[in-house]
């Protein structure tokens, strides 16, 4: 296929090149609904040509606003058909956040899902201001006189003449903004990155040449689960998707994954490090309630698996013992088949660090997961591993066309062609991410190895001072407290006291294997965590993983455990799961504060 002008050019040429593919597909009622690329293409013109009914201009935004699902997607390309640009609101933001990018986008038009959402829009868009029209992808009666219904702002697109349509794509360019990634807002004002088509397929286009088999006919089927709002998900559900011409399955529900895993059997898989963390944990949980026979087993089936792939890695060539061949027929294909993970190509990761062991530990099972970095206002990617060279505990090596320097105090700086041009009525801050030799500061800090992969070592604004003025990086500390069988999450505190203290979750997957293993009957991790042996247990395990292995201003002198997980909903992570350190500060300053008490 020729190189495309836009993703809307790419949709077009997929319907004609091959019209009765599958491209899409959701479940409707619990039965599956599919739209070919035929489908796909009609439907974002009926929406592209029932916006440009309602008076949408080229360059105008429209803020969307629901859960994953097609009709989302559906939406975003047919707002870029008509020129427009898609301004993403998560599920999740307040009404106040919500009214921020609506305002700030300039939307007329605002498209959401549910009753929840829509009674949202209500609350914080009051009649009479800038936003003419409501879209809800649900029928959703309301008097509002705003608000339509997706099917029918279809239904006026369809008996809309095509000619004009035509003549806006025709004039989309791969320079032209072509979507706004608002950033999560977790240290302050969301800031509007812009991305143009050129940007996302340049990044998709790299990333391919990189995993050939995933452009082949047939080679690409994922399942999009994350927030469309964010970059991760987009590079997945749309970038790649339209590079290759493949399919996606949405899920709407994380909490239903594994479920979507099984039937849709992906060849791509992304997992955020708190989504394959969690399937390791309740891997390792299961695993550990069988047989004693069945645990000798698996345990043997694991490390012969992982010692072939070492082997791999380490010489460059395949390695095909009987005894690997024999641990995959009776242990591991299995367990692949159960996640529905038996047909991948490649797994990756992104977003925040991974634990090595998490690594090494699907490794095991033959799931090699791929590092990659990038930011929002990296069109999502910006290093990435080779297919079969995966270099653990790195994030690859620069895409073609990025360039990478690292600065003076140790932050990654980057120039190339995806990167943005800077976020939308914001030139202050614009000007503090890209400097006058239009090297982008990416606020992280990281370092090149001999092989050429960068290696992440923590972020600028995480940075602790402690009342010694010693400079301390918390990601490494966290990492290793992280690995110890059966903690969740860890967030290390100290700026401007005396010593490093630690606050930490257990994971609720680990329940009985913790309780198994110290003798213990705690009905809840909230009571576990409360128990002077589980603490002295604990407290072992910080010495021996963390301690005794960094800086003495680096140890860890105290910690809390606290009674439940971080979560979206209890406000510690964004809803692609990193940790908001300084709403964590804030919500549990009393346990803090109790670290420092003498």
């Amino acid at each position: 296929m020729q190189a495309s002008r836009s993703l809307v050019h790419r949709v077009a040429d997929w319907a004609a090149e091959k019209p009765d593919a599958k491209a899409l597909r959701a479940k409707v009622g619990g039965q599956w609904r599919s739209w070919t690329w035929a489908d796909y293409h009609a439907d974002l013109r009926a929406v592209a040509k029932g916006l440009m009914v309602r008076g949408h201009q080229p360059g105008e935004c429209v803020a969307l606003l629901g859960d994953n699902r097609a009709e989302w997607v559906l939406c975003e390309l047919g707002i870029m058909a008509a020129r427009g640009i898609p301004a993403p609101i998560y599920t999740t933001n307040t009404d106040e956040q919500t009214r921020f990018i609506v305002d700030h986008s300039e939307a007329r038009v605002v498209i959401c899902d549910k009753q929840e959402q829509l009674e949202k829009l209500l609350r914080c868009l009051p009649a009479g201001g800038r936003v003419t029209t409501l879209v809800t992808m649900d029928e959703l009666p309301n008097a509002d006189a705003r608000v339509i219904s997706l099917s029918t702002l279809m239904e006026e697109g369809r008996a809309a003449r095509d000619a004009p349509l035509d003549a806006r794509i025709d004039a989309l360019t791969d320079t032209e903004t072509a979507l706004l990634i608002y950033t999560s807002g977790t240290t302050g004002t969301p800031k509007a990155v812009q991305l143009d088509h050129g940007q996302m397929m340049g990044v998709a286009a790299a990333i391919m040449a990189r995993m050939p088999p995933l452009a082949q006919p047939g080679g690409y089927r994922v399942v999009s689960y994350l927030p469309l709002c964010h970059v991760a998900e987009q590079i997945f559900t749309a970038f790649f998707h339209l590079h290759s011409g493949g399919e996606v399955a949405f899920c709407p529900n994380m909490t239903q994954l594994k479920d979507y895993l099984v039937e849709v059997r992906p060849t791509l898989f992304l997992g955020v490090p708190r989504v394959w963390e969690k399937f390791q944990a309740a891997l390792e949980a299961r695993l550990s309630s069988g047989s004693a026979l069945s645990r000798k087993l698996a345990a043997w089936a694991l490390a012969t698996e992982l010692s072939a792939f070492r082997a791999e890695q380490a010489s460059g060539r395949p390695v095909s013992t009987l005894s690997r061949r024999i641990a995959n027929a009776l242990v591991l294909d299995k367990i692949k088949r159960g996640l529905g993970l038996d047909q991948l190509v490649a797994a990756a990761t992104g977003a925040a660090p991974i634990r090595l062991g998490t690594l090494e530990f699907f490794a095991s099972l033959g799931v090699i997961i791929y590092e990659a970095y990038g930011m929002s206002e990296t069109t999502g990617v910006a290093t990435c591993s080779h297919l079969g060279r995966p270099v653990f505990g790195s994030v690859g090596e620069p895409l073609e066309g990025v360039q990478l320097s690292i600065a003076a105090d140790g932050e990654i700086l980057l120039k190339g062609r995806t990167m943005t041009r800077g976020y939308l009525r914001q030139p202050d801050l614009t000007a503090e991410l890209i400097d006058a030799e239009g090297w982008l500061h990416t606020g992280d800090l990281g370092a090149v190895d001999p092989t050429g992969n960068l290696r992440i070592t923590g972020r600028k604004k995480d940075i602790l001072i402690t009342a010694g003025g010693k400079n301390v990086a918390p990601a490494r500390m966290e990492a290793l407290i992280q690995a110890i069988p059966g903690v969740g999450q860890v967030v290390v505190v100290g700026d401007r006291q005396p010593y490093l203290a630690a606050l930490i979750t257990v994971d609720p997957e680990a329940l009985d294997s913790l309780n198994a293993e110290l003798g213990s009957a705690a009905p809840t991790v909230a009571t576990l965590g409360r128990e002077p042996a589980f603490l002295a247990w604990l407290q072992q395990r910080i010495d021996a993983a963390c301690n005794d292995q960094v800086a003495r201003y680096e140890t860890i002198k105290r910690f809390a455990v606290l009674p439940t997980d971080f979560s979206v909903e209890g406000g510690e992570l964004t809803p692609t799961l990193k940790l908001k350190r300084n709403v964590i500060a804030e919500k549990y300053a009393q346990d803090i504060a109790g670290l420092y008490a003498r």
